[in-house]
C-alpha cells in the first residue's frame, strides 16, 4: 500500500516541477540568461520581451536580462544568438523577420538556422496608416490612387523586414506599385507620416490610439481573415471588399542549434505556464497584443508555411529610395 501511495504521489507531481527537477539535474540554468531583442526599445518585440521576462524568470529560476542588439533589420541580433556557444544562456525573441532577412539576402540563414521554440504572443494588427490630412480615407482609396499614379505613392518601410513583405504582397495581389522609402523603425516612420514626407506606413495597432483620436492618422483596416482579438473594432480589408490578408507577427523564442533539446523543452513548458497566467494575459492585452501559445513543433510548421508564402514574393524585393 505504501509503495502504491508513493507511486501515485510521484505521478501527481506537476509537469513543470518535474521538468524543473530535470533541468536542475542537468545544471541548467546556473546563471542569468540573456534574452536578445533584435529591435529598438519601445518597439513591439521589446515590449513583449520585457513583459514575458518578468513572468518567465520566476519560473525559470534565474534572472532574464534584456539585451537589445539592433541594426540590419534584426540580423545583428539574430546573428549574436546563432553564433553563441553558451547552449541556452542567450535566447532570441523575435518573429518572422528572420524569414524576411533570409529571403532578401540580409542574412545567410532563416528560422531553421535555429532551434525553434514556442510562441509567447502574437499581433495580427499590422495595419496601413495614412495622414488625417490626406484625401485617402479607406483601403480602396489607397489602391485607387496607387493604380492612378504607379510608383508615386510613398510607402515607408525597411528593406528586408516583415512589413516590407506585406507591401510586396499587397502590390502583387492588387496590381499596384508603391515607391518604397526606407525609414527604419516606428520612431522614424511615425514622424515621416506626420510630416508628410511619406503617404502610408505599416504599423501594429498598439501605440497609435492617440494619433487616431487626434485625427492625425487614419487606419485603413487590418490584414486579418477575421477581426483581430486585440482590435475588434477595426474592420478587415476583406470587409471592405479587398481580398488581402497577411500572417500575424508570431513572437517566438529561438535557440542556438547547439542548445540541448531538454533546455528548449523546459522553455516550452515555461512559456506554456506564462501564457496561461491571467496576469500575463492582462499585461499583453494592455499592450494591444494577443496572447498565443504554440509548441516548438507547431511553431516550426507555421514558420515553414509562412516562408513558402514569402518566398514567392522575394523576387519583388526591389531597391529602395533612400532618405
Amino acid at each position: 500500500m505504501k509503495r502504491r501511495t508513493l507511486l501515485l504521489a510521484t505521478l501527481a507531481v506537476p509537469a513543470s516541477l518535474a521538468l524543473q527537477g530535470t533541468a536542475q539535474a542537468a545544471g541548467y540554468p546556473s546563471k542569468p540568461i540573456e534574452l536578445v531583442v533584435p529591435n529598438i526599445a519601445t518597439g513591439s518585440t521589446d515590449m513583449v520581451a520585457r513583459t514575458f521576462a518578468r513572468h518567465a524568470e520566476k519560473r525559470i529560476g534565474k534572472p532574464l536580462v534584456i539585451v537589445r542588439i539592433t541594426g540590419a533589420g534584426g540580423y545583428n541580433g539574430s546573428r549574436a544568438v546563432r553564433e553563441d556557444q553558451s547552449k541556452g544562456y542567450k535566447v532570441l525573441l523575435t518573429h518572422q523577420g528572420l524569414i524576411a532577412n533570409y529571403l532578401t539576402k540580409m542574412a545567410p540563414y532563416s528560422y531553421d538556422g535555429f532551434k525553434v521554440g514556442p510562441v509567447v504572443a502574437e499581433d495580427a494588427t499590422v495595419g496601413l496608416y495614412v495622414s488625417g490630412r490626406s484625401k485617402i480615407k479607406s483601403i480602396n482609396d489607397l489602391l485607387a490612387r496607387a493604380r492612378a499614379e504607379p510608383g508615386k505613392v510613398k510607402a515607408a518601410t525597411e528593406y528586408g523586414t516583415y512589413n516590407h513583405f506585406m507591401f510586396l504582397k499587397l502590390q502583387k495581389e492588387q496590381g499596384v506599385k508603391f515607391q518604397m522609402v526606407e525609414i527604419p523603425g516606428d520612431a522614424g516612420r511615425i514622424p515621416a507620416l506626420l510630416g508628410g514626407s511619406v503617404d502610408v506606413i505599416a504599423k501594429i495597432y498598439s501605440g497609435t490610439e492617440d494619433y487616431l483620436k487626434s485625427g492625425d492618422f487614419v487606419l485603413l483596416g487590418e490584414p486579418t481573415g477575421t477581426r483581430a482579438p486585440n482590435a475588434p473594432h477595426v474592420p478587415t480589408y476583406k470587409e471592405q471588399g479587398v481580398d488581402f490578408t497577411f500572417p500575424p507577427y508570431l513572437f517566438t523564442l529561438f535557440f542556438n542549434r547547439d542548445t540541448p533539446d531538454d533546455v528548449v523543452e523546459q522553455w516550452a513548458e515555461v512559456a506554456r505556464e506564462v501564457t496561461s497566467d491571467p496576469a500575463y494575459r492582462k499585461e499583453i492585452a494592455a499592450l494591444g497584443m494577443a496572447v498565443a501559445y504554440r509548441s516548438p513543433q507547431e511553431n516550426t510548421a507555421a514558420y515553414a508555411a509562412i516562408q513558402k508564402t514569402m518566398a514567392e514574393l522575394a523576387s519583388g524585393a526591389e531597391s529602395f529610395a533612400r532618405q
